[in-house]
């Protein structure tokens, strides 16, 4: 799916600390799911409230992939834009862009799915209609909906 700045309702400014930095000058590559974590956590404070991970009921990622277009470094002011896009009936994939401010693309991209889950039973669930319609009045009507995950 393709994707533009204009898609992503949620941005998060981001300070970049010396201790991201690696031996090059560059942000280290395990740093930025850092990143996307708080711009996770933050969509999802938004979306379904700041209770949302204190209750049985939650998400957990279960994949992730991400790509590196260009370096980013120490001085860089960095923003994170964070959405779902697509929601299956046990799982939705977020995507989050990594873009250096006053520029319109991405310089580091997560796709990640996310899956239902009971924590004090361990073991998956259907991701419940509130959050659907939660997530879906966010993403202002633009989710793709896929009743085969």
């Amino acid at each position: 799916m393709e994707h533009r700045l204009s898609d992503f309702n949620l941005q998060l400014p981001i300070q970049v600390r010396f201790n991201d930095i690696d031996g090059f000058g560059h942000i280290n590559n395990a740093v930025y799911q850092e990143y996307f974590d708080l711009g996770r956590v933050h969509y999802f404070n938004l979306v379904l409230g700041e209770n949302w991970s204190s209750k049985d009921e939650n998400l957990v990622v279960v994949s992730n992939k991400t790509d590196f277009a260009k370096p980013l470094y120490l001085r860089d002011e960095l923003t994170v834009y964070t959405r779902v896009y697509k929601i299956g009936v046990k799982s939705l994939r977020m995507i989050q862009w990594l873009v250096k401010n006053g520029e319109t693309f991405p310089r580091v991209v997560c796709d990640s799915v996310m899956a239902g889950f009971i924590l004090s039973k361990e073991k998956g669930m259907v991701i419940p209609e509130e959050w659907r319609q939660l997530f879906n009045h966010f993403e202002k009507g633009n989710l793709i909906q896929d009743t085969n995950q």
